[in-house]
């Protein structure tokens, strides 16, 4: 496996190299008390300790390395309604009514986040509307029902295209009819985050950064959260670790794995051959199980995505990531040279949804958002400031998705194994 570089701290992306100004939080030393303390400055931990100040809350939140920067700091950007699972597998598991409520919460999560870029003047654009998936498949019929089925018990918003619009935008033969999201949109996560993180500070959250939490134990009526510097006295905990647990919470980290996936992003491109291949906006990706991701950013650079890996990790991610774009853009073979490229750790549970709720008074997780995260975050972060603040009982909503075990390592393999095979579902198309 090839090392990663790390740049002040961060894992090298273009993201990172996009900050004009680069905010340290100091490392907890001693003992802060408040509130809440949250555990993980990914986007679920900001949001929940935004959440959680803007109801009334005192809040230490404690990261391990610096703010974002996992999966939420290094994904694809593409901000999406909606769970990891999908709404036809939460209608079947839960019924209509339950799975239209839980996504209501992403759609207005979408809304939300767009009033705070607004509201606190976020730097994260360009801020671009539409999310469009391709299909590999000519079944224009099947996937007007898909569209349909969704507008009419979710109200999602979708438009089908036929194979002649997409094709102006993606100038394959690989693609034929789409289904169009205008109302979801892509933005820059990292900026994003570090954005609602400043206004946290600004609102008199403390954040601290380097400060990785060792042990969790009851103090008194109250918790106390101890990191490898210091300690942190609360009410009430969040943990929002995702799959950084690291023998924090066997509960938490055993019921979930780790799904590697793969992004690179191209140096500029001739703007007439990137516009003869990929002629669009959009973000895009594809209706396959083991799915393309790509859209493109300023300075004719493209960014793509793709491959899921549990175990095995490429040893040259750009070299593989041109093999897929060549696959789908033979036209932009020798106009592509590669900028930067990286791998993340998605947190997956086997149900493919968000893990919320808590284990004991005062000790609640707010985890689990692998490959879906935007919006989901966001809305579950709102759902859990909302019950430790309020009282309220959305987030009861998400107990049919629990922390149950997940396997340890022999999940990792089983999981691999049917990666192995939907894989070869694509490909065979069955």
């Amino acid at each position: 496996m090839a090392a990663q570089i790390e740049t002040d701290g961060y894992i090298d992306n273009y993201y990172v190299r996009t900050l004009q100004e680069d905010v340290h939080y100091p490392t907890l030393s001693g003992t802060e008390e408040a509130d809440v303390c949250v555990v993980g400055g990914g986007l679920a931990g900001i949001n929940t300790a935004l959440g959680l100040i803007e109801r009334g809350k005192s809040v230490v939140l404690v990261e391990a390395k610096r703010i974002g920067w996992g999966a939420s700091g290094r994904n694809a950007g593409f901000v999406a309604k909606g769970y990891a699972a999908g709404e036809q597998n939460l209608e079947k598991k839960l019924g209509l009514e339950k799975a239209q409520k839980l996504v209501s919460l992403t759609k207005n999560a979408r809304m939300l986040i767009k009033k705070r870029i607004a509201d606190f003047n976020i730097d994260c654009g360009p801020v671009l509307p539409g999310v469009l998936t391709v299909s590999w498949r000519d079944r224009a019929d099947e996937l007007k029902r898909t569209i349909d089925r969704a507008n009419d018990n979710f109200d999602l918003g979708f438009e089908f295209w036929p194979r002649e619009k997409v094709r102006q935008h993606c100038k394959t033969e690989h693609y034929f009819d789409g289904i169009f999201s205008p109302n979801d949109f892509q933005f820059n996560p990292l900026r994003y985050l570090r954005g609602l993180a400043g206004v946290v500070a600004q609102k008199g959250g403390r954040i601290f950064e380097n400060s990785s939490a060792i042990r969790i134990k009851k103090d008194g009526a109250d918790w106390a959260v101890h990191t490898t510097g210091g300690c942190v006295k609360a009410k009430d905990i969040v943990l929002s670790c995702a799959i950084y647990m690291e023998g924090l919470d066997r509960r938490l980290e055993n019921a979930a794995f780790p799904v590697q996936t793969y992004i690179m992003t191209t140096q500029p491109i001739d703007p007439q051959a990137l516009k003869d291949a990929i002629d669009t906006p959009h973000c895009i990706y594809d209706t396959r199980f083991c799915s393309d991701y790509y859209r493109l950013l300023p300075g004719s650079r493209l960014m793509w995505g793709g491959r899921v890996g549990l175990w095995a990790h490429p040893n040259d991610i750009a070299a593989t990531m041109l093999h897929d774009i060549h696959k789908l853009y033979p036209q932009l073979k020798g106009h592509l040279k590669p900028e930067v490229s990286w791998s993340g750790k998605l947190c997956y549970a086997p149900h493919k949804m968000p893990q919320i709720g808590k284990i004991e008074d005062g000790y609640w997780y707010n985890t689990g958002y692998g490959g879906h995260g935007l919006c989901p975050t966001t809305a579950g972060s709102e759902v859990v400031a909302a019950a430790i603040a309020e009282g309220d009982k959305t987030y009861e909503r998400f107990a049919p998705f629990g922390i149950s075990y997940a396997g340890g390592k022999l999940g990792r393999y089983a999981a691999q194994m049917v990666y192995w095979w939907w894989r070869a579902r694509d490909i065979l198309d069955v």
